[in-house]
């Protein structure tokens, strides 16, 4: 094998990434981000797409890929390449799973908690929607799953008001997690049955 593809760009997943996040991140890539050639992606993106899943989500492949993909390099100084079809201008820093799950927030020093709904989730960050108002640069609690316990304090990065016909706005924001751990993200999403 002279040049391996590097299926964790395709996939942009990390290395250390579980069967959960690679399936969730197959699926975004071929459904959500449209690169199924019946929802008008490319055959060939399609067929990379499938190729890097096959290889990474069976146990017994990924080894052997890994064993030649990271032949004389250490992992911790493993950078992936670039995705071929990512376009430049939507760089992502970790795969977004599109997930309709009800949540609880609140904000620093208050002790009410508030309903929301999510959106989306990675690693690094999620997306939600309240009624309740929330803005840029506040520092909040969220409590996304009881079982697994996936509770995370996160700072407000983006927000919107959607204006609603009847009734009051909705808010949707993105926050960024303080820190949140990638296994106990993977249960979540093995029993959010992704």
């Amino acid at each position: 094998m002279a040049h391996l593809r590097d299926y964790y760009a395709v996939l942009q997943v990390s290395p250390q990434a579980g069967g959960a996040i690679i399936k969730a991140a197959y699926y975004t890539q071929l459904k959500t981000s449209k690169k199924h050639p019946d929802l008008g992606g490319s055959h060939e993106e399609a067929v990379l797409l499938n190729e890097a899943y096959e290889v990474l989500s069976d146990p017994l492949k990924r080894k052997e890929y890994d064993q030649k993909f990271f032949k004389g390099k250490h992992l911790k100084d493993y950078s992936p390449t670039m995705n071929p079809f990512q376009p430049d201008i939507e760089k992502r820093r970790a795969v977004r799973v599109p997930l309709q799950k009800p949540l609880r927030f609140r904000k620093q020093n208050i002790p009410q908690w508030v309903e929301a709904q999510l959106r989306d989730i990675s690693l690094l960050g999620a997306c939600f929607r309240s009624l309740t108002e929330f803005k840029k640069g506040e520092l909040i609690d969220l409590d996304v799953s009881k079982e697994p316990a996936l509770k995370t304090k996160a700072q407000v990065r983006w927000v919107r008001q959607i204006p609603q016909r009847f009734g009051k706005p909705l808010y949707e924001g993105g926050v960024e997690f303080e820190k949140l751990d990638p296994i106990v993200l993977e249960q979540f999403l093995k029993q959010s049955s992704y």
